[in-house]
């Protein structure tokens, strides 16, 4: 039998005229075309075998949380959500039957709007590239058009989850300190993103690398105060144990290349003593004048980079740069130990410094001077550390949603109130 493909409006007048006993009202003032399409979920399509509808679903742009909110209220109710299985790649050009599960499950989110006949609905066209790539980049993903582990991943989430995952964040929003002024600096954790806003605008955004999950940068907010050149490293006494004394204990060679160096007390100018001098009663214990530690001298192999960017805090956490350029191009960017590395530091401080009486200009001097230096950043500019794992993109009005990296968000989710997480009224399917 050859398959027609018909609008879903004309199906829709089909139906409704066929005497199938639904009162669907589409496009009046009683029912909009959203609560006709949810009706059609509950419908019985068994006499339609000859036609394959195109439904057209709600875009992904809302005005507020609450909108999209309402929203995946309604998919959770009226969707099942059954699992993509396997780990294979499809790519533009492939046919494979989940293709056409993958194109539909695009068109109910949103992703998808082309309402177009089929020649092959298992065929991956450029159309569903154009889908995927959307998809990927509103969830943070590696955007190359290809549905691989990850991507599907994503795509198994269900309507219920995000929609609790919206709850949550909804929260964060409401509870999360506002900025006091107009110029500040903003890092949302699961994006691995920094941007800075001066008059409430965006002035410029970066790529930024968070804590590991056993290591987490921590939501806090501060006020930057000084910026620190050519950096040297005191090791943290965690670091010191877990990462490089196990390199030192496995031979010379290793430890070596770090460019790390014993030192005994914390003198202003660093006493950089033998390791064969090390002694473990006194490592990062004891008296400070006695103490054995770990320290790095300013460098190009330095990890935090040339600058420094320092703000009080409980934590002992602050921005810096890195050696380590090429981890900017993970999709997934938890690799610190806590403390935020940025991609331009440069760029970031000579916006910093615009305001300041001291040119740009000394800050190329001092870096090539490779001597460590600490100068006080001016102006008031505040900084917040997030944890939006969901959010409505202020400029495109499209949801965002990014992996729960610390799995923080099941936690939140209980402790909502009960009125706050009212489940729906009906049944979920998914």
């Amino acid at each position: 039998m050859k398959t027609a493909y018909l609008p879903a409006f004309w199906v829709l007048l089909c139906w409704a005229s066929s005497g199938h006993g639904l009162d669907l009202n589409c496009g009046s003032k009683e029912r909009g075309l959203t609560e006709c399409a949810q009706d059609l979920q509950h419908a019985t399509w068994s006499d339609f075998s000859a036609y394959e509808v195109h439904h057209s679903y709600p875009p992904v742009s809302f005005n507020s949380i609450d909108a999209a909110i309402s929203h995946y209220r309604t998919l959770a109710q009226s969707q099942s959500w059954t699992p993509l299985q396997g780990r294979f790649l499809l790519r533009e050009g492939m046919k494979h039957p989940q293709v056409a599960r993958i194109r539909d499950r695009l068109r109910i989110l949103g992703d998808y709007s082309y309402d177009h006949p089929l020649s092959n609905k298992h065929f991956f066209d450029s159309r569903l590239v154009g889908a995927v790539i959307a998809f990927q980049r509103r969830h943070g993903l590696k955007v190359d058009g290809i549905v691989g582990p990850n991507t599907r991943k994503a795509m198994n989430i269900s309507p219920r989850e995000r929609w609790q995952q919206l709850l949550v964040n909804k929260q964060r929003e409401l509870v999360d300190q506002v900025a006091k002024r107009p110029d500040y600096i903003e890092i949302n954790i699961p994006d691995y993103q920094l941007r800075y806003y001066r008059n409430g605008k965006v002035l410029t955004q970066m790529r930024v690398i968070v804590g590991k999950k056993d290591r987490p940068t921590p939501v806090m907010n501060s006020t930057l105060k000084a910026l620190e050149v050519n950096p040297d490293w005191n090791v943290p006494k965690r670091i010191a144990y877990e990462d490089i004394l196990p390199k030192l204990q496995g031979g010379r060679g290793a430890f070596d290349k770090l460019g790390v160096k014993l030192v005994k007390g914390w003198d202003e100018v660093p006493n950089v003593v033998s390791v064969d001098e090390l002694d473990m009663n006194h490592f990062y214990r004891g008296k400070l004048a006695e103490q054995h530690r770990f320290w790095q001298p300013p460098g190009a192999s330095n990890p935090l980079g040339q600058l420094k960017f320092i703000f009080p805090n409980a934590f002992s956490i602050y921005m810096h740069g890195t050696p380590g350029m090429h981890l900017f191009d993970e999709p997934r960017r938890t690799f610190s130990s806590g403390c935020i590395r940025i991609e331009d530091p440069m760029g970031l401080a000579r916006l910093l410094l615009e305001s300041s009486e001291k040119p740009a200009l000394d800050l190329d001097a001092e870096l090539e001077s490779e001597a460590a230096s600490i100068s006080g950043l001016p102006g008031e500019v505040e900084i917040f550390t997030r944890y939006r794992t969901a959010w409505i993109d202020p400029d495109s009005g499209v949801l965002q949603f990014r992996a729960d990296i610390y799995q923080r968000d099941p936690n939140e989710l209980a402790e909502l109130s009960t009125t706050q997480q009212q489940e729906p009224a009906d049944t979920v399917t998914n």
